[in-house]
């Protein structure tokens, strides 16, 4: 906190001194002594609980400046304890709800909390950005249609996990008064009824104009959902796998809309087509990733359909993945395909592309054709290996786009890998590598991922050889999501041995958040706090009694874990009773909540 600040007379009068060090003396200051102006733009980079934190009772100036209406707080609340929750909202929400400008809620625990209380204050006005992940729609439709109340809300996500309903909460949206961005997220969604087609102003949106939504799979409700944004500008959309009639005539043409991404098209080229003829006429920005093959064989329709209905189109992001184009006796068209798409048309846009060849779980040869200028492509699954020898004219660097997150076999870490992938942050790691020698195999994917970046890992597990587990984990410290995928063996309790050396082995992990998949030995279970001493929330997919008997072990040794403050797993309503009982006779946690979403439960204190 402290840069020191000299006088600048104290200077002119103090004994020559190096150039250099009278320089940086001149330069330094208290940190308290910057202007507010300063003060204010440093404060905005950060987290407004942590400023509160860190700034609080620092000096009555600062403390002033964070409490006074010129300080705009944006809270981003990370999935914590409830008594953490409890403590934020009481000493910040609460107290500086008018500062608020920016808000993220993590869970739903979190959010009916929030909106219980907080959102009914008239003082809570300057809200203009929204985060609510874990929303769950069908219940809660009474907080969407809350947030009309908010004269200021210009931005809102929803992460749902589950939603039949999805009319109603797009409806909800809608209505919002100055809503200007809108992104929603789906994990799985049932729409009970149709989407009915806009029919007048009152029922759209006249100020959204960024909507972005990752599953809505029916073409017909994209076209319906955007007869309410006749001012959109930009969209982007998941997958789009099924296709229903609609009367197109009655379809607004979106003039504003310059900007369209279509992260996964299944729908066939014909039917792009139709889409681009309505959307297309004012786009100068369009990425899509699709899986038909005539989109790629026929560069010329493409050069076609751009003249004609995007003649405005400055960027073309195109990726194709699927089955590898032949001629009629067997050989590759790559070099074909490279020539098509190498044209003037293509040249004097600087529209350029490249492309690489893979084996899918079924030896099938794959091919992927690509924009080089989709610097960062999302995802890579190598299934089998990654084949050099198809043809000579693939994108040797190909590897470096590749980001953030892969999938690749355990059996082609090896030591002559080809590739290496330095943009990757999450790594899926599939089938047994345990009959490997361990230290080799470390050294092996050393060489192929930068493993300090990997935050996200997801493996296969196996009880009996822990300490192999231990020691792979180890060397990937920054890990904070960890996904276990536990495999079955002929013995699956943990021999006394191994439980000893496990218990004495160091655990430099910085896991928070623990999935388990599958049937976890119990003894296994009993060490996991040990294991994982920084984690917060496990997932575990586990019943009956197992379950019961699991959330007592992990309950009962927290002693070596106190981060742990949620639990999710599998259960129905009896199953919360059973809990509920437990957790209170024998005393295991105090001051909690069981909650029920779709077919899990969350307990969390």
């Amino acid at each position: 906190m402290n840069i020191l600040r000299v006088n600048s007379n104290h200077c002119l009068n103090a004994p020559k001194r190096n150039p250099k060090t009278v320089f940086c003396h001149r330069l330094a200051t208290h940190f308290e002594d910057l202007s507010n102006e300063l003060l204010l733009d440093i404060f905005d980079f950060l987290d407004g609980y942590h400023v509160f934190e860190a700034f609080s009772n620092l000096n009555n100036r600062i403390q002033h400046l964070i409490t006074s209406s010129y300080f705009s707080l944006k809270l981003n609340i990370s999935f914590m304890s409830k008594s953490n929750f409890n403590r934020r909202s009481n000493n910040i929400i609460r107290p500086y709800v008018n500062q608020i400008i920016s808000l993220q809620l993590p869970e739903s625990f979190f959010i009916k909390n929030f909106f219980a209380s907080l959102l009914r204050d008239t003082s809570f006005n300057h809200l203009e950005s929204l985060v609510l992940n874990d929303l769950n729609v069908d219940d809660d439709v009474s907080i969407l249609n809350s947030l009309a109340q908010l004269p200021r809300l210009f931005s809102l996500k929803i992460f749902c996990f589950d939603c039949d309903e999805l009319f109603i909460m797009f409806q909800s949206i809608f209505r919002l008064p100055v809503l200007r961005y809108a992104k929603i997220l789906l994990s799985y969604w049932r729409a009970r009824d149709p989407f009915p087609l806009a029919t007048s102003d009152n029922q759209r949106s006249m100020t959204l104009e960024y909507l972005v939504f990752d599953d809505l799979p029916h073409l017909s409700n994209i076209y319906k959902l955007l007869s309410y944004t006749p001012r959109l500008r930009r969209l982007s959309v998941g997958r789009i796998s099924f296709s229903r009639y609609i009367p197109l005539e009655q379809f607004i043409l979106l003039r504003n809309l310059t900007s369209i991404s279509l992260c996964c098209w299944h729908l066939s080229f014909d039917e792009f087509v139709s889409f681009i003829a309505i959307t297309g006429s004012g786009l100068e920005f369009l990425r899509i990733s699709i899986t038909d093959e005539t989109a790629l064989s026929n560069a010329y329709q493409w050069q076609q359909l751009i003249l004609r209905h995007m003649p405005r189109l400055r960027t073309f992001l195109f990726d194709y993945h699927g089955p590898l184009i032949k001629d009629a006796d067997g050989n590759n068209c790559c070099r074909t395909l490279l020539d098509k798409f190498s044209s003037p048309f293509w040249i004097e846009r600087q529209w350029f592309f490249a492309h690489t060849h893979c084996h899918n779980l079924f030896k099938e040869e794959y091919l992927s054709f690509y924009s080089t200028k989709m610097l960062r492509r999302r995802f890579c699954q190598i299934d089998e290996s990654l084949d050099n020898s198809i043809c000579s004219y693939q994108d040797r660097i190909f590897n470096l786009s590749f980001g953030p997150h892969i999938s690749m076999k355990n059996e082609n870490i090896v030591a002559n890998f080809p590739f290496q992938f330095p943009r990757v942050t999450q790594l899926e790691l599939i089938d047994n590598y345990y009959t490997i020698n361990i230290d080799s195999f470390i050294n092996n994917l050393s060489h192929i991922f930068i493993l300090t970046n990997i935050t996200y890992l997801k493996i296969s597990f196996n009880n009996q050889l822990l300490n192999n587990f231990v020691k792979l984990l180890n060397r990937m410290p920054n890990v904070q999501t960890l996904i276990l995928d536990v495999r079955p063996s002929s013995q699956m309790e943990v021999s006394s041995d191994q439980q000893t050396n496990t218990v004495d082995f160091v655990c430099n992990n910085n896991v928070r958040f623990l999935e388990i998949i599958g049937k976890l030995a119990l003894a296994t279970v009993q060490l996991i706090n040990k294991l994982f001493p920084r984690m917060e929330r496990l997932e575990i997919q586990s019943r009956g009694d197992a379950l019961i008997s699991f959330v007592r072990t992990l309950l009962s040794n927290r002693i070596n874990n106190s981060h742990l403050f949620s639990l999710v797993f599998d259960g129905d309503d009896a199953m919360i009773k059973q809990l509920k009982t437990m957790i209170d006779n024998e005393k295991l946690v105090d001051n909690y909540n069981i909650e029920r979403r779709w077919l899990e439960l969350c307990l969390w204190w």
